[in-house]
Protein backbone atom coordinates (compact mmCIF):
# COMPACT_ATOMS: atom_id res chain seq x y z
CA UNK A 1 0.00 0.00 0.00
CA UNK A 2 1.63 3.12 -1.42
CA UNK A 3 1.93 6.00 1.07
CA UNK A 4 0.47 4.09 4.03
CA UNK A 5 4.15 4.22 5.94
CA UNK A 6 3.64 6.72 8.97
CA UNK A 7 6.79 8.97 9.72
CA UNK A 8 8.65 8.21 13.01
CA UNK A 9 6.94 11.45 15.24
CA UNK A 10 3.56 9.64 13.89
CA UNK A 11 4.34 6.50 14.67
CA UNK A 12 1.87 5.13 17.35
CA UNK A 13 3.70 4.00 20.52
CA UNK A 14 7.10 5.93 19.37
CA UNK A 15 8.23 8.75 20.97
CA UNK A 16 10.72 11.61 20.63
CA UNK A 17 14.23 11.50 22.53
CA UNK A 18 15.41 14.20 20.23
CA UNK A 19 14.86 16.51 22.90
CA UNK A 20 16.85 14.63 25.86
CA UNK A 21 19.55 13.84 23.57
CA UNK A 22 20.06 17.24 22.57
CA UNK A 23 20.23 18.06 26.44
CA UNK A 24 22.80 15.57 26.98
CA UNK A 25 25.09 16.96 23.75
CA UNK A 26 24.75 20.10 25.71
CA UNK A 27 24.64 19.57 29.29
CA UNK A 28 26.86 16.67 30.18
CA UNK A 29 29.98 16.67 29.85
CA UNK A 30 32.08 14.64 27.14
CA UNK A 31 33.41 12.55 29.71
CA UNK A 32 29.93 11.49 30.64
CA UNK A 33 29.18 7.66 30.47
CA UNK A 34 25.41 8.77 30.79
CA UNK A 35 25.97 11.34 27.87
CA UNK A 36 27.28 8.20 25.93
CA UNK A 37 24.51 6.07 26.86
CA UNK A 38 21.83 8.70 25.57
CA UNK A 39 23.66 9.89 22.59
CA UNK A 40 23.89 5.67 21.23
CA UNK A 41 19.81 5.60 22.01
CA UNK A 42 17.52 6.01 18.54
CA UNK A 43 15.89 8.89 17.98
CA UNK A 44 12.25 7.29 18.25
CA UNK A 45 11.51 4.23 21.15
CA UNK A 46 8.34 2.20 21.85
CA UNK A 47 6.76 4.28 25.08
CA UNK A 48 6.71 1.77 27.54
CA UNK A 49 10.84 1.37 27.18
CA UNK A 50 11.32 5.22 27.46
CA UNK A 51 9.81 4.99 30.64
CA UNK A 52 11.93 2.20 31.82
CA UNK A 53 14.96 4.49 30.77
CA UNK A 54 14.58 7.76 31.77
CA UNK A 55 14.38 6.69 35.09
CA UNK A 56 17.41 4.59 34.79
CA UNK A 57 19.01 7.76 33.27
CA UNK A 58 17.77 9.76 36.01
CA UNK A 59 19.34 7.34 38.41
CA UNK A 60 22.58 7.20 37.00
CA UNK A 61 22.29 11.40 36.48
CA UNK A 62 22.27 11.68 40.46
CA UNK A 63 25.16 9.25 40.53
CA UNK A 64 27.41 11.51 38.08
CA UNK A 65 25.75 14.77 40.11
CA UNK A 66 26.73 13.23 42.86
CA UNK A 67 30.53 12.54 42.66
CA UNK A 68 31.06 16.05 40.60
CA UNK A 69 29.99 17.80 44.18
Amino acid sequence: MRGSMQSPDHAPGLVSIVDLKNLARTKLPSSSALRDLILSESDYLPDDEVRIKVRMYSRLLYRELDRAS
